[in-house]
């Protein structure tokens, strides 16, 4: 476990395990790197295996600058230069996905031999001309900004509705639970990123991700459709989708072993 220092004076905690062809994991939206532990210990006995707290996230420093998903994928740059990684697997879930399609923006398929793209979609608020959005196309710029509302009156109470809304099946222990971990983060850094995903839209670069990609996406996922994995599928060249059935946008957590076989598999293919 170490930390380095970006060209902006921001220090990330990342991790490193195994030994191989480098695989980069980047977790989503209030998360860790911990949200990956499962896929971590299979992983690293064929690969090396990075995992890493995104800015603001987990161990990495609480700072108030550079809360952009364009600033996040310029740290995963450097943590990539600095680690002198090449060839390089990006899993990116949720907001991770949002970091890897802004990597791609920014540096195109540089030192990337594949992607994972776990339950996200390119354009997170929907319109008259776009409904592959949050919350299966019904969540619009007002919405978003009713939300960072409440985020910035109290972190907790939009907390407990996102999960609720987000995996319906949990009981009153396993929210307390979720609760309990989401709770550790610092609001406004969890407000800044809410906007940095309503504002983006990366549509228009898709068609750059031209190596090798999985889209994947939980059957009853509350937050994204099939439709929004299809038009992934569509838009990304070389690209393929799996779905993840019986499981929400927390597949990753829900079926792990799934998630680990879809990383897998893919390695195999672009490492061999």
């Amino acid at each position: 476990m170490s930390k380095f220092k970006t060209s902006d004076n921001v220090e990330i905690f990342y991790d490193v395990q195994g030994e191989g062809q480098p695989i980069v994991l980047i977790h989503g939206w209030s998360q860790n790197n911990l949200a990956y532990m499962q896929q971590v210990e299979e992983l690293k006995k064929n690969y090396k295996v990075i995992s890493y707290d995104l800015r603001g996230h987990g161990r990495s420093v609480r700072t108030e600058k550079g809360l952009t998903l364009d600033r996040f994928a310029c740290d995963l740059r450097e943590l990539i230069d600095h680690l002198e990684l090449k060839e390089v697997l990006l899993i990116g879930w949720s907001m991770g996905a949002s970091t890897t399609f802004n990597y791609v923006k920014n540096y195109g398929v540089e030192k990337v031999s594949g992607i994972v793209l776990f339950d996200m979609t390119p354009k997170l608020l929907n319109d008259d001309e776009w409904n592959l959005g949050l919350w299966h196309g019904k969540y619009n710029i007002q919405n978003a900004l009713d939300d960072m509302t409440i985020m910035c009156n109290d972190f907790s109470n939009f907390a407990e509705s996102f999960f609720k809304r987000a995996a319906p099946y949990m009981n009153d222990d396993m929210l307390t639970e979720a609760m309990k971990e989401t709770t550790k983060n610092t609001p406004h850094v969890m407000y800044a990123m809410w906007l940095a995903m309503a504002y983006n839209d990366y549509r228009d670069i898709l068609s750059k991700m031209t190596v090798p990609t999985v889209i994947a996406y939980g059957e009853n996922s509350t937050l994204y459709s099939k439709e929004t994995a299809a038009y992934l599928n569509k838009q990304i060249p070389n690209s393929k989708v799996v779905s993840f059935e019986n499981c929400t946008h927390l597949l990753v957590m829900e079926n792990p072993g799934r998630a680990t076989k879809v990383i897998e598999e893919l390695a195999n293919e672009i490492f061999k």
